[in-house]
């Protein structure tokens, strides 16, 4: 029963392992392609926890008999990991100064799409059978 409650989260991690393995064995390449890959290690582990943290509220409302509860933990869910990683580019961005990494940013845009398309899959595979 316990393995049951937690196998959600295994595409999560094995989405975060494999992006930071790449990430850390692949590091020269990214490096000569002016990609900073400690950005994409932050990118990797910012959205890693914003998608764990989303789909488990969401687990706690998906029962709930008001659907708009449902509804609204989606959307606050979502619209919530969108404006945090909105600011951590924009502050990494301001940051980093002329030595930012703007295609690495790109790669957390693409890592933003992975892990959303996980959550959505995950979602509708938690919703009860009615």
């Amino acid at each position: 029963m316990a393995q049951e409650k937690k196998i959600w989260a295994i595409p999560f991690i094995s989405v975060f392992i494999l992006v930071t393995g790449f990430s850390i064995a692949l590091q020269g390449q990214l490096v000569a392609n002016n990609i900073n890959w400690a950005v994409v290690l932050g990118a990797n582990t910012l959205l890693f926890l914003f998608s764990l943290v989303n789909i488990y509220f969401q687990k706690k409302n998906i029962n709930n008999p008001n659907r708009s509860v449902v509804i609204r933990g989606v959307m606050a869910g979502t619209f919530l990991k969108l404006m945090g990683l909105a600011a951590a580019a924009l502050i990494y961005l301001v940051a980093a100064g002329p030595d930012r990494s703007v295609n690495a940013v790109f790669i957390g845009m693409g890592l933003y799409i992975v892990y959303t398309w996980l959550e959505v899959r995950i979602s509708l595979r938690l919703k009860p059978k009615s």
